[in-house]
């Protein structure tokens, strides 16, 4: 339990889960390194396996707890840790170079940050898929509006049945499983995470039927059957479009030029 609050299963961290992405992980929130990722939080958590509005009062007591901390804090007690910045030459120098990671270093640094995600759109492999919906939940959490992320989760759609795959070097280890139940674990953290996406962005639009799609897939979900959902996901797919793209027009928000946009932070 006490993971779900940790960094792994946070959006700001997007290349791991608690199933996915060895060693150390970057946090985008404070711009640094995160060596241990499965002991360190912060007051800012954003979790990945559910979207912010159906866990935001177990949120704000996590942000309560940590709130005299000013960046990452150890989970099992509130202590600090100091940030660590990014080194590529330090990554390769001692052999720990891991491509997500970094990538989402650059990424910190890339304005507008925008453009990076729509380059990052995923494909199959299982850890993009997490780092694809990561950035974007990322992004809507910072600038708090829907305009600016329409293009982003219509990419995130028009993949949404895609099947996570993963190298056995993506997946964690653990003495009590095997590789084939981790990586059963690490596909539902992909799917979670990228439904959350569309969910979250759902919320800021004001798409109550997206905001609960959930509701919307029948038993493949319920039941963690992935060959059962993603037909469901693929049916869907096109209507989910269709409702997003509609919205959009309606509200003068589909592809609106930068200048008729003043509530948008075009740097971010």
């Amino acid at each position: 339990m006490e993971t779900l609050f940790s960094c792994r299963n946070c959006v700001h961290n997007f290349g791991q889960t608690l199933n996915v992405g060895r060693g150390d992980g970057f946090c985008l929130q404070h711009g640094s390194v995160i060596q241990d990722p499965d002991r360190t939080t912060c007051k800012y958590l954003h979790r990945k396996d559910l979207p912010l509005f159906v866990v935001d009062e177990g949120l704000r007591e996590h942000a309560s707890e940590y709130a005299l901390t000013s960046s990452l804090a150890r989970l099992d007690v509130v202590q600090p840790i100091p940030i660590v910045r990014y080194s590529e030459k330090y990554c390769w120098d001692v052999r720990k170079f891991d491509g997500i990671t970094h990538a989402l270093a650059q990424y910190y640094k890339s304005k507008p940050r925008w453009i990076l995600i729509q380059a990052f759109t995923a494909g199959t492999d299982g850890r993009r898929l997490i780092a694809h919906g990561s950035l974007i939940r990322h992004y809507l959490d910072h600038c708090g509006t829907w305009r600016s992320s329409s293009r982003l989760i219509l990419g995130l759609l028009e993949e949404i049945d895609n099947t996570p795959r993963f190298a056995p070097r993506d997946l964690l280890e653990a003495a009590d499983e095997s590789q084939a139940e981790i990586e059963e674990q690490a596909l539902w953290d992909a799917v979670f995470v990228r439904l959350s996406a569309i969910q979250e962005y759902a919320h800021h639009a004001g798409l109550e039927k997206l905001m609960w799609v959930t509701d919307q897939l029948n038993g493949g979900l319920s039941e963690l059957v992935w060959n059962q959902l993603q037909p469901e996901l693929y049916r869907l797919r096109t209507q989910w479009l269709n409702e997003i793209i509609t919205h959009a027009k309606d509200n003068n928000g589909f592809f609106p030029p930068p200048d008729t946009t003043p509530d948008l932070d075009q740097d971010y």
